[in-house]
């Protein structure tokens, strides 16, 4: 089970927390028993616990030694002792008390008796034994004859019988009977106090511990899964998709979390506690263990039924959980094109009706639970009607007591109570098990891209030949290739950019160079050596890199541009701002670069974060300068102002750039036109108005005549 699995992470702790809970279950299990003593002997017995009376008459003495046969009269002897014209009991031995337990119940439930009406032909015998007439042997078989007779009288009423002759001998003999059963009843009161008290400290500490342990694992388990998402290419984030990413990080590992603290506190205390329940009920000479374990099958059929019922459904209701967020994921991040064309009807249904299916398969898994516990209470009453109704026969025969039956009840209840806490456990423990299987399968997901065995160390020089040597390029599960045969070179301070219509594979070439994604066919090398054989810090330290949409972070704007290196100089901060033409909109803020950024980069513009976003990449200072289609957002004097600085500043570096404006990459040192993913032209502007029909089409469609033939001025 992956619980378990994952629990096993703190071993220690659970070993403390079981044993903490065999401590909590043995007081628990102790507490009955101190109740029925409570009751037969602190109230119905006076306090008087063993036949064996601590003080007897002279006569009683002389009476009880008739009763005994000559091999039974030199224990009892040698247990009294004559003191003050009475007899005190001298034997400490608890074995020898025993003995003289066992010896003493029926001769002094016999003198009860003969103090009775029903005891009258006993009564009539006892003078023929004093004057010699009768032994004490016959005597006891024509008792035996006698009490076999009376079909209400057995083993527990003689007992009875015994320690009620003790009661009436303390009281002739003046023994304050009343404190007697006071003492016992604070002695034992007081033990029970003491056993809850050490109940509650050791639920206290099981509750803390489970807690802490079950918060270091979730927050070891997101750690871990962070760092692996982390570690995922395009293809394990694509395959999982960030919505389920997301909630396996968050809901599943809560879900988890929950279900190891309630498998600290429940799930191994309820074993315990029915398993003691059991055996303390074995124990009992009642005659109604059958009750109890009629209970017990009733319930494991009730469990069996529902696990059957419901864990397919905790399966289920992650998915759709996944769904749900795929589906809010999707509106939220697309609420201004659902305004733009009115579709907020359509979201809504959308919405309502993934939400309609988590709520119809809650609602199944709830009716199924509500049905459960209702059911449990009816059994545990039941159960507790056929004690009472059979205890109270019992009790009426002689066969039990009223404490007895007392503590009967209690044990059950708490074998009940402990597979009512299984079945609440079996609430939560399927549906985590389900999410621990999803994040088990995350963490057993290893990213396609990783470092090579033996990386190669990229040289430290200051300008790197890029080269793309017949590159082909499929994306997982696709049916073809998204770029086919690819060559081009980009050497330092060369600009190669890249044109083509929507699909034709320009963001793939851009995805390929810092490994988002490996090729399925070719080579890129860098320096002449293919970058799967350096490793993905080298490789990425190498290049700066600006997607289509530009991503900012929670923060402020200094911490953005300094993304790469925060501990990078302002100098240098405030010269990538510069030749991203962000310097001038970062100073009108008041607090300049320390001016916060929200999440995503919400309250800035569209420039606004393009601009922040090539101020990130030109920080770092790279020898590649990756550019997917981000001037887009930028007006043509910005646009040509930024491309200036970058040939000034930055001219050693290599650029590559995706662009849909002509504008941009007009004097670039190569352009590259796409078209379904293959190269149909490449070339400078001139090369390619002159070589390339589709190039020339798009260029004159975006500029004038005289731009065409004069070029724009950078």
């Amino acid at each position: 089970m992956k619980l378990i699995k994952t629990m096993l992470r703190e071993w220690k702790v659970s070993l403390l927390v079981f044993a903490l809970l065999f401590a909590q279950a043995a007081c628990e299990l102790a507490l009955p028993g101190y109740t029925s003593r409570l009751v037969d002997v602190g109230v119905q017995q006076a306090g008087i616990e063993r036949p064996s009376p601590e003080r007897l008459s002279e006569d009683s003495y002389n009476t009880l030694l008739l009763f005994m046969t000559p091999e039974q009269q030199p224990l009892f002897v040698a247990a009294y002792q004559k003191e003050d014209g009475a007899y005190r009991l001298v034997t400490t031995d608890e074995s020898e008390l025993g003995k003289l337990d066992s010896l003493l119940i029926m001769p002094e439930a016999l003198m009860l008796m003969m103090s009775s009406e029903e005891g009258q032909p006993l009564r009539a015998m006892l003078p023929l034994l004093q004057s010699g007439l009768m032994s004490a042997e016959d005597m006891q078989a024509r008792t035996r004859e006698f009490l076999a007779g009376q079909s209400a009288v057995n083993e527990n009423m003689l007992e009875q019988a015994a320690k009620q002759f003790v009661r009436q001998e303390y009281e002739r003999l003046g023994i304050g009977v009343e404190n007697i059963q006071n003492r016992y009843l604070w002695r034992t009161g007081g033990i029970m106090l003491g056993i809850t008290l050490l109940m509650g400290i050791a639920a206290a500490a099981v509750s803390f511990l489970s807690a802490r342990a079950a918060a270091r694992i979730s927050r070891s388990m997101r750690e871990s899964l962070f760092s692996r998402v982390l570690s995922f290419s395009s293809a394990e984030v694509d395959k999982f998709s960030p919505a389920s990413l997301i909630t396996r990080t968050t809901n599943d590992v809560q879900q988890v979390e929950n279900a190891v603290a309630m498998l600290m506190r429940m799930v191994f205390y309820a074993p315990i506690l029915g398993i003691g329940g059991i055996i303390r009920v074995s124990a009992t000479d009642t005659g109604m263990g059958w009750i109890v374990f009629v209970a017990v099958g009733v319930m494991l059929v009730l469990i069996g039924m529902v696990a059957i019922l419901v864990i397919p459904r905790f399966r289920i209701m992650q998915k759709l959980m996944d769904k749900l967020n795929l589906v809010s994921r999707e509106v939220l991040t697309g609420l201004s094109v659902i305004r733009a064309f009115t579709r907020e009807k359509f979201e809504r249904e959308r919405y309502g009706d993934a939400n309609n299916d988590i709520t119809r398969n809650s609602l199944f898994i709830m009716r199924v639970f509500s049905t459960l516990m209702p059911t449990m209470m009816l059994v545990m009453n039941g159960i507790s009607i056929l004690i009472v109704w059979f205890g109270a026969q019992g009790i009426n025969t002689g066969n039990l007591q009223v404490g007895e039956m007392m503590a009967f009840i209690s044990y059950t209840m708490q074998i009940v109570m402990s597979f009512m806490m299984l079945s609440m456990t079996a609430v939560m423990l399927p549906r985590a098990n389900v999410a621990a299987e999803r994040i088990e399968e995350v963490m057993n997901t290893y990213p396609s891209i990783t470092d090579p065995g033996t990386p190669v160390a990229l040289p430290q020089k200051a300008k790197v030949v890029l080269v793309f040597s017949n590159v082909s390029f499929r994306y997982p599960d696709a049916d073809e290739d998204t770029i086919k045969d690819i060559s081009f070179t980009v050497s330092p301070g060369e600009t190669v950019a890249f044109l083509g219509g929507t699909g034709s594979g320009k963001s793939s070439i851009m995805n390929l160079i810092p490994r988002f994604f490996d090729v399925t066919d070719g080579q890129i090398t860098l320096d002449g050596v293919d970058i799967r054989d350096y490793t993905l810090k080298d490789l990425r330290t190498q290049i700066g890199f600006v997607p289509q949409r530009g991503m900012l972070f929670g923060g402020t704007i200094a911490s953005n541009i300094k993304f790469a290196d925060p501990d990078m100089p302002d100098s240098r901060m405030e010269e990538a701002a510069r030749i991203a033409q962000a310097e001038e909109f970062i100073l009108q803020k008041e607090n300049t670069y320390q001016s916060e950024i929200s999440q995503a980069g919400s309250n800035v513009s569209g420039g606004q974060k393009q601009r922040l976003a090539i101020a990130r990449a030109v920080a770092g200072q790279p020898k590649i300068l990756l550019f997917d289609d981000s001037f887009s957002a930028l007006d043509f004097i910005t646009d040509s102002k930024l491309r200036h600085a970058l040939r000034k500043e930055r001219g050693d570096a290599a650029v590559i750039i995706v662009a849909q404006r002509v504008s941009t990459v007009l004097h670039a040192d190569c352009i590259v036109m796409l078209d379904g993913g293959r190269i149909i032209g490449m070339g400078t502007h001139e090369e390619l108005m002159g070589s390339c029909d589709v190039y020339r089409e798009i260029a004159e469609s975006q500029l004038r005549a005289q731009d065409l033939k004069g070029g724009l001025k950078a």
